[in-house]
């Protein structure tokens, strides 16, 4: 919930708006309460006070007549039924309390025995009060009247009856004394008027026994029998407080208070409507309802005018800036979702107006970028493919994900088939793994380098190649592999390179680095050992040897120097050659001279030369192209054996279609031929036959390499193979470009051939 409140600022506001309108309705309700609860609380106390003052008034008025008629009761003159003397009490109880005008005496009987005054006895007898006291006379409290009783002096007035017995507890009579009332209503009448502003306050008064002696509207005695009104029982039993009840459908507040009349109480009730009474509870409230209705419908308008105002144009905004896209070509600032927000003076046209500058430059940063992404990619993919290593990047889960040229060609595969949509790369790992001789140890190799639990760098061979032109090579390569990992500046792994090397010159060159020193200390040793013996033997001074002896052994001397003078040549032309220092001297020179010259005397007889009728001159370095001739000849001797028939052939071969135009000259034997696999080998540094081809004298295995060297600084090609018609042997092939060529009669270069000869 906090997350989706931090992403949203319309739920923030209507967060921040509800804890605005939450705390003030609150506080209008706890206002509306508290005054509330005063206002009631102060028109209760109101209707307490006006029902105190009636209790008091009562109290007042019929207290003292209660007394009286005690008083009377329990004097000897009533026990004795003492006319005269009674008569005598009633005077002066009648001047004590004015409000009692009338005093009687009745026997058991229920007769009239005696009134004050007299004046009032036909009307006493008249109305039977007497006997309508007589069943209760056996009660010990004063008796009143619950009728109302209309004398001569039209007043309303209250009988208060209360039993005469003698000492002995006998009750020999009942005596009367009436209490007019009108005082009572004259008070009553007032409060009302001054407490009733509607016309519906009522007053009850109520006797211990339940009997109204004032109720509403009535007067003073205005009914028989007894009431029940809300409070009554707890005013009768001495409490005094207020309620709320209800009556015809409407509420209403009766507050009572308890008269202490008689030894026991009697209650004065108000009645007053809840609705007059709580008028000004009922009129705050309703102010406070309006005053808050209008803060919620202004905090509302103020809510809908800032959401549709400032809201609903930044989630606008803020979906615009979403949708905004460096490579996309419309800009979202001027679509259709800003129409209104774009034409705005405010600070919301002004952001706008700021986000879509920010968007054109976005754009136009994007492009430069772009470019200059472009550039490096297309700089980097040429340095990928320019590399002399192939290189594999692949995704943390293996998956082949770029290839450089280098080895799409290598493993035979067009650059084509490992980008996409092609893109498929279990044929570039079957690819390779067709071509490695041991792809179970080449994979658990690879396997331990990736998981960091064997060496980064392995060498493994493969069964061969492809060249450039997808030409599929059967010779054996040493290959070396280095995995490394591609990590992000968090240190994150995010892939892993594959490099491939060819290492199979290296690992020669090193062998032969290692093997150089044994091998020129072997053909060094060998001459200068018979050197050494030669030149001892003729130092000897106690031996005498023939002048032809001497001769043999300098001669051997000389011999034996010229074939050190000749391995020193031969190191020194190689390291020209692989220095690529190499410097021809050229001239024009007769072909079959250069070939004669190559062949020893003893050796020509034993050699066949098929030469044009008419040979051409040649522009070439005629001493190192000698050497090339010699090299061959010398080599064809020592493998194919002293009998051997050698043949040298000559021939010029015009331009058509797969032939090459220039000069093709061939040196065959009867030998017993070159291995298949060895026929590009026999080329390379240091490397001599052992096997299939016998080998007749040493030698450090330069001669073919220097050969290859003087005849690709020509512009021209050696190779060998074995003859292709059906004899043994082997046949070695040159060719000369046609540039090298001249007619037969050009003049040769005399001095040149001089120096030769």
């Amino acid at each position: 919930m906090l997350r989706l409140l931090e992403r949203s600022i319309t739920l923030q506001l209507l967060v921040f708006y509800c804890l605005f309108l939450l705390p003030l309705l609150l506080g209008g309700v706890e206002l509306y309460l508290f005054q509330r609860n005063a206002l009631q609380q102060n028109a209760t106390r109101a209707d307490l006070s006006l029902a105190q003052a009636v209790a008091l008034d009562v109290e007042s008025i019929i207290g003292p007549a209660i007394n009286i008629d005690t008083t009377l009761s329990y004097s000897q003159e009533a026990k004795r039924l003492d006319r005269q003397q009674l008569a005598a009490a009633f005077s002066l109880a009648a001047l004590s309390q004015p409000s009692s005008n009338l005093y009687a005496v009745c026997d058991v009987s229920g007769n009239l025995l005696l009134v004050s005054p007299e004046s009032q006895a036909h009307n006493l007898s008249e109305s039977q009060l007497c006997r309508h006291f007589l069943p209760s006379v056996q009660t010990n409290g004063s008796l009143i009247s619950i009728s109302r009783i209309s004398l001569n002096s039209g007043g309303s007035l209250v009988v208060l009856a209360r039993r005469i017995s003698d000492d002995r507890g006998k009750v020999v009579g009942t005596m009367l004394v009436t209490l007019q009332l009108e005082q009572l209503a004259a008070r009553l009448l007032s409060m009302e008027k001054q407490w009733n502003t509607s016309g519906e306050l009522r007053t009850w008064v109520v006797d211990r026994e339940g009997h109204p002696i004032v109720q509403p509207g009535q007067g003073p005695f205005a009914a028989d029998s007894r009431v029940s009104l809300p409070g009554v029982k707890e005013a009768l039993q001495g409490r005094q407080g207020s309620l709320i009840a209800q009556e015809s459908n409407r509420d209403w507040l009766y507050s009572y208070m308890p008269v202490s009349l008689d030894g026991g109480y009697w209650a004065v009730v108000i009645q007053r409507p809840t609705d007059s009474t709580f008028a000004t509870v009922v009129s705050f409230r309703n102010s406070l309802g309006i005053a808050l209705f209008m803060v919620l419908i202004g905090a509302s308008f103020f809510w809908f005018a800032m959401h549709g105002g400032v809201v609903a144009p930044l989630k606008k905004l803020a979906q615009a800036v979403i949708m905004i896209k460096p490579d996309q070509e419309a800009k979202v600032m001027d679509g259709k979702l800003l129409v209104r927000e774009r034409e705005r003076i405010d600070e919301i046209g002004q952001v706008i107006a700021a986000f879509s500058a920010m968007e054109d430059e976005v754009h136009d940063l994007f492009r430069k970028s772009d470019a200059t992404s472009q550039a490096r990619l297309y700089t980097l993919d040429a340095i990928m493919h320019s590399m002399n290593e192939g290189l594999l990047l692949e995704a943390p889960d293996g998956h082949i994900i770029y290839a450089n040229q280098r080895f799409t060609q290598f493993v035979g595969l067009s650059p084509n088939d490992l980008l996409p949509p092609i893109f498929d790369e279990h044929k570039a790992q079957d690819a390779l793994l067709s071509l490695i001789e041991d792809p179970d140890v080449y994979q658990q190799a690879v396997y331990a380098a990736e998981t960091r639990s064997g060496p980064d760098v392995i060498e493994f061979y493969v069964r061969g190649y492809h060249n450039p032109i997808g030409q599929y090579i059967p010779v054996r390569r040493a290959v070396r592999l280095r995995v490394f990992q591609v990590r992000d500046q968090a240190d994150a792994l995010i892939g892993r390179g594959k490099v491939f090397q060819d290492v199979t010159r290296t690992n020669e060159a090193e062998l032969i680095k290692k093997n150089l020193l044994a091998i020129v200390s072997h053909e060094l040793r060998t001459p200068l050992t018979s050197i050494k013996g030669y030149a001892t033997s003729l130092l000897e001074t106690d031996v005498e040897m023939e002048s032809a002896i001497q001769e043999d052994f300098l001669r051997g001397i000389v011999i034996e120097t010229d074939r050190m003078a000749e391995l020193v040549t031969s190191l020194l032309d190689m390291s020209q050659i692989e220095a690529g220092t190499l410097k021809l001297s050229s001239g024009l020179y007769p072909l079959d001279v250069l070939i004669k010259h190559a062949l020893p005397e003893q050796e020509r007889e034993k050699v066949r030369i098929r030469l044009p009728v008419k040979p051409s001159l040649i522009d070439v370095d005629g001493k190192r192209i000698e050497m090339v001739l010699r090299n061959l000849l010398q080599n064809a001797r020592r493998y194919a054996g002293a009998d051997a028939l050698i043949e040298i052939v000559v021939r010029y071969e015009q331009e058509d279609g797969e032939v090459k135009g220039g000069l093709y000259l061939s040196v065959i034997d009867n030998g017993a031929g070159i291995p298949a696999d060895l026929t590009e080998r026999i080329f390379e540094r240091f490397y001599q036959v052992d096997s299939g081809r016998r080998r007749s004298s040493s030698g450090v295995g330069l001669g073919l390499a220097i050969c290859r060297g003087f005849i690709e600084a020509h512009g021209g090609r050696i190779w060998a193979e074995n003859r292709a018609d059906g004899a043994t042997g082997a046949a070695f092939h040159i060719w000369l470009p046609p540039r090298v060529l001249y007619p037969p009669d050009a003049q040769p270069d005399t001095f040149a051939l001089l120096n030769i000869l």
